[in-house]
């Protein structure tokens, strides 16, 4: 199969792929709500528009193979929207099947190659939605059907090299001319695409010069005679807006006329034989019907073209409809930039701390007491505006979770495909906002689960009928973030986990003792999927079987500090709760500054519970663990200074009283005995363990007032140490 390099630093098509690739992934959640219900028409437009205009550019940047599928889709979805065409079931399953071929082609021009035919899969698919289409309507009506006899005839000749083929434009002319209505003929002459040029138009009092002049321009024949797609792309362009304008204003004979316009133009652009002076005048004394509605023909000639003002005004009475159609710009930037830009940033939060400690050194020099108050000031204006630029930053690192997600449903459709199987994708949460890095973090799990989910999950369409079920299975795609996690949530309404069969399995493995395993509750033994090694899949087969996918997942999850649920019930599904923790190079917390002998500690503030005072009377010792009962729960007690193993005169024992911070975590909860407690802190904390291994009770590094440092205390990580002691 023949491919071509494409340029990679084409900054235009890398923005075009960027934007396809976004704008193609809601196609199928728009078109099943379109046959959901027909009245919808909104759904289908819009899917119809995203088509076309992957189409059209694709065209302009030479993509061949993707505008010839793209205008096959097309013209299906332009038969559905026009109500030509019914959607029924089996026609929508095969538009979403070709909505994913659309996005694997703008993949692979991401990748650096094209190819130059559509592959034998992609005629297939085609081919299957042309055999629905006829299926849904009966056939085709007769002068539709004589078009496309024409098109094939002029294109099988034209390739034969024959010159009779050019005689195909005068006939292609003659077939448009005889659709136009007899009011049509009646107008006589057009207005030609210049004389528009000089005049001013308005509708309802408003002036609509600067729309009607752009359609005018976009009829203009080139001076260098050449016509291209970048050219035929404005002309669609153009007369979308003014069939838009149109309909809004409810004008509804225009704006059949326009559309009738577009059609024609569309099968002038492609036909075999393309798009000439001749043919372009054609479609064009269509669109001077409308426009010279627009215009008293006595001020055609003397009027000059419209003032500034007037243009602006006309931009002012496009519609919310019009305008929101245009999309939004995004820049590229180098994430290093972005990474040193935040450097900088948080830098400025050390510099507080700096300022705050000038200002404790002040306050006890009576020679400058008067400034203290004014220092304090500053202080607080700085802090505030380095927190909000910090914030501002962190985010133009962040980038929807749609780019990720965006890539299961293909997948997970592609795979139940090839299992004999139909499958129903729901994303939902796709705008939510994560670091970049984390998104790269939960490919490698997440890929492994929906693929598990169509290998496993879902039943074939005779099974989930037997059951009661919709022949198409459904898989849930939820994303959302708390405070300090995300959480990524997949459920399907397939056979769900049998807690027998796992259970009966990891008897046959011998993966722990029958007693137990007969013992523990259903829960537990489902969690059991994530043993290495383990699988219920009686065959290997490509997808999955041998066991090495779920406990996969959980490793991967964890190593970055997540976690991952399930839960099950037979026939009517399964979910799996993903949570990880949003993490960054650099991190802002707000912390507790707590001192244990002459070092000084950060606890961050989501652990902390509450600061006390415990006596040593109160602390009692179970199996060589401190415990204590605190607020009537039972947790146990950690010496700061043992876990950081710092030298110490004596041990706790040795004291009456202690300052204690009562923590807790998903793991548990326990006290921190400390010497003092110093006071709240917001501390930039950069992380260690590109630089320390194997030190997991020490969550990073932060920098105080003064130059000094401070560790900043893993509390999951201590009080997981303790899991078998803790309670609660």
């Amino acid at each position: 199969m023949t491919t071509t390099a494409v340029n990679p630093n084409d900054e235009l098509l890398l923005a075009f792929i960027d934007e396809s690739l976004h704008s193609i992934h809601g196609l199928a959640e728009q078109i099943t709500a379109y046959l959901n219900d027909p009245s919808s028409s909104d759904a289908i437009n819009s899917v119809f528009r995203t088509v076309h205009s992957i189409k059209g550019n694709a065209g302009f940047f030479g993509l061949s193979v993707i505008k010839k599928f793209a205008h096959a889709v097309e013209n299906t979805l332009d038969d559905i929207r026009n109500q030509k065409l019914s959607l029924t079931q089996d026609l929508n399953r095969a538009l979403i099947d070709s909505f994913d071929q659309i996005n694997g082609l703008l993949q692979e021009v991401e990748q650096n190659e094209i190819r130059a035919e559509l592959s034998p899969e992609e005629v297939s698919l085609l081919e299957r939605i042309a055999d629905l289409s006829l299926e849904a309507t009966g056939g085709s009506g007769s002068e539709e059907a004589f078009v496309k006899e024409l098109q094939a005839l002029a294109g099988e000749m034209s390739a034969a090299g024959f010159p009779e083929s050019l005689r195909w434009s005068e006939k292609l002319s003659q077939l448009i001319g005889s659709t136009e209505e007899e009011g049509d003929a009646e107008e006589g002459s057009a207005i030609s695409p210049l004389d528009v040029l000089a005049g001013r138009f308005e509708i309802d009092g408003k002036d609509m010069s600067q729309l009607v002049h752009d359609v005018a321009k976009a009829f203009l024949w080139p001076e260098d005679g050449q016509w291209n797609d970048e050219r035929s792309a404005l002309v669609l362009d153009r007369l979308a807006d003014f069939a838009m304008m149109c309909r809004l204003r409810s004008i509804k004979s225009d704006y059949e006329l326009i559309e009738v316009a577009v059609k024609d133009f569309k099968t002038i652009y492609e036909s075999p034989i393309g798009v000439d002076e001749g043919l372009l005048s054609v479609v064009w004394e269509r669109v001077a019907v409308v426009v010279e509605r627009f215009n008293p023909p006595e001020e055609l000639v003397e009027e000059t073209p419209a003032p500034k003002e007037r243009v602006s005004e006309a931009a002012e009475s496009e519609s919310p409809a019009i305008q929101n159609a245009k999309r939004a710009r995004s820049i590229r930037v180098n994430e290093n930039h972005l990474d040193r830009f935040l450097d900088d940033v948080s830098a400025l939060f050390i510099t507080c701390e700096r300022l705050k400690d000038v200002q404790c050194r002040m306050a006890v020099s009576e020679s400058v007491g008067e400034l203290v108050e004014e220092l304090r000031q500053i202080n607080v204006t700085f802090s505030t505006q380095a927190n909000e630029l910090q914030k501002s930053v962190v985010s133009l690192r962040k980038v929807p979770v749609r780019g990720l997600l965006s890539k299961f449903p293909p997948m997970a459709r592609k795979l139940a495909s090839d299992l004999g199987k139909q499958i129903d994708v729901h994303l939902e949460g796709e705008e939510v906002e994560v670091d970049k890095s984390l998104i790269e973090d939960l490919d490698s799990p997440l890929t492994h689960m929906i693929r598990n989910v169509a290998d496993h999950a879902i039943e074939t369409p005779q099974e989930r009928i037997e059951r009661g079920a919709s022949e198409a299975g459904n898989l849930w795609i939820k994303a959302e973030t708390t405070r300090t996690h995300v959480v990524i949530t997949i459920r399907d309404d397939g056979r769900g986990i049998d807690a027998s069969r796992i259970r009966q399995k990891a008897i046959d493995k011998k993966i722990m003792p029958v007693e137990q395993l007969q013992s523990m509750p259903d829960a537990e033994v489902i969690d059991l999927i994530f043993h290495p090694g383990f699988s219920t899949a009686e065959k290997i087969t490509d997808v999955s079987g041998r066991g090495v996918g779920m406990d996969v997942v959980r490793t991967t999850i964890r190593d970055h500090d997540g976690e991952v649920h399930v839960e099950s019930a037979v026939n009517q599904g399964t979910t799996f709760t993903i949570e990880i923790p949003i993490r960054q190079a650099v991190l802002v917390i707000e912390g507790l500054l707590v001192g244990v002998e002459e070092e000084q500690f950060v606890l961050p503030f989501e652990n902390i519970r509450e600061v006390m005072e415990i006596e040593s009377r109160e602390i009692k010792t179970c199996h060589g663990q401190p415990m204590a009962v605190v607020r009537g729960q039972t947790v146990s007690v950690v010496s700061l200074a043992e876990q950081m193993e710092l030298h110490t005169s004596g041990g706790w024992e040795d004291k009456e009283k202690h300052a204690a911070v009562l923590v807790a975590s998903k793991q548990g909860a326990a006290c921190f005995l400390v010497d003092r407690v110093i006071g709240k802190r917001k501390v930039v904390v950069n992380d260690l363990q590109n630089v320390l291994e194997n030190c997991n009770r020490i969550s990073g590094v932060a920098q105080l007032g003064g130059g000094r440092l401070s560790l900043v205390i893993s509390v999951p990580e201590i009080v997981k140490s303790m899991v078998p002691s803790a309670v609660g």
